[in-house]
């Protein structure tokens, strides 16, 4: 009888315990009318949406489990006080970011104001708040500047609201930065000072940004952010000027294999880009000018794209019909056809596009360029005396 107890006894402290796995969210907020809960977070980069609730004690109750903490965000689908529909476009109010951790998290506040909302629970959470009450003020000053400007707007006039909506998002920019430099200086081993980190690392040089990644703790370099941007690091490194550049092991678009070694003797310029990026196909007609330019010299162009769909036949075919729409007939190759095999975006770092890499006639590393810089036309001329 005894042993019997027992062992009840551990079923029931192992349940306890199972049950306690995983985040709970209680949300209350007054003025909330049927407003569906809308929960969004990365994990494991997937973007993961969730909108299931219970009703418990006047609380909307969200359930779930996160491998591990991240920054999530939460908003109420089909409230009108959360949008402004503006020249045929809809601008969302500012969500509520918070730590989402396999905790208890309440959150309450006004459904109209939800961005102003209190975060109660988690490590990360209580961290937040030496911050969050100066954030929190800006956002609802920013939102209400934007709201008041959208009644005084007329349609279809220039500039568009959107832009100036942007100009009043960016007043603030200063601000805002200062606040987390000062709660990053405070809580260096915070996941949100890593997180802060991670948001602005993509146009960091890498000194800078190993520095700044170095000052913070082992917890925030150990957390999801901290990772991604310790891989970035790492990719740098490896692709750092005066570094041999690493070959691409891709076929192009004819299924034959390209390889940097077969181009040695020539000036290689690497061309990240993806059929969705505006920015990259705008570059295009001067890449061409370029190329048209330097080819005879010694230049080759390869174009290495990256999409976005994980249907690797429609990547392909939007991907040779963006190259026949733009002409670009240099050495082409798709990222995503043998990825599991070699990721050169991830191998190169790229987490910006388009960024431009060159390479000199022994395949070293001589310049690497982010968006559609002027420096890439300065450093041919230099390289090719014209």
């Amino acid at each position: 009888m005894k042993k019997y107890f027992l062992l009840l006894s551990c079923l029931v402290m192992a349940a306890v315990s199972f049950a306690q796995k995983g985040y709970t969210l209680k949300i209350k907020l007054s003025n909330n009318k049927n407003y569906m809960p809308w929960l969004v977070y990365v994990e494991g980069n997937k973007r993961k949406v969730d909108s299931t609730y219970t009703l418990e004690k006047g609380y909307m109750v969200m359930k779930g489990s996160v491998s591990e903490a991240v920054i999530a965000s939460l908003s109420l689908k089909g409230n009108p006080a959360l949008e402004l529909r503006v020249d045929g476009e809809t601008l969302p109010a500012p969500y509520l970011s918070f730590v989402l951790s396999n905790e208890v998290i309440t959150i309450s506040g006004d459904a109209d104001k939800i961005f102003a909302a209190s975060v109660k629970g988690g490590r990360g959470n209580k961290e937040w708040e030496a911050i969050r009450p100066a954030q929190q003020k800006m956002e609802e000053a920013t939102w209400t500047a934007i709201c008041k400007a959208a009644g005084e707007y007329t349609p279809g006039t220039t500039p568009g609201f959107r832009k100036i909506a942007g100009k009043i998002n960016y007043a603030n920019a200063e601000e805002e930065r200062a606040l987390q430099q000062s709660f990053t200086a405070q809580y260096p081993n915070s996941i949100l000072s890593m997180y802060y980190l991670y948001r602005t690392h993509v146009f960091m040089p890498e000194d800078t940004l190993k520095l700044a990644y170095n000052k913070l703790g082992p917890d925030a370099q150990r957390s999801y952010y901290g990772r991604i941007v310790g891989d970035k690091i790492k990719s740098l490194e490896a692709t750092a000027i005066g570094k041999t550049a690493i070959d691409l092991r891709k076929k192009d678009m004819n299924g034959q294999e390209v390889s940097l070694a077969t181009l040695k003797g020539r000036y290689v310029l690497l061309d990240f880009w993806g059929t969705w990026c505006h920015p990259c196909r705008a570059s295009h007609p001067h890449l061409k000018e370029l190329y048209s330019k330097y080819k005879a010299d010694g230049l080759e162009i390869v174009g290495i794209a990256s999409e976005n769909g994980s249907d690797l036949e429609k990547n392909r075919k939007g991907w040779l019909e963006a190259i026949e729409q733009d002409g670009i007939n240099w050495v082409n190759v798709l990222n995503n056809e043998g990825i599991a095999q070699f990721d050169a975006v991830t191998a190169y770092g790229i987490s910006a596009f388009p960024t431009k890499i060159l390479l000199d006639k022994e395949g070293r590393i001589i310049g690497r360029w982010i968006g559609d810089s002027k420096d890439v036309d300065v450093k041919l001329k230099e390289v090719f005396g014209k």
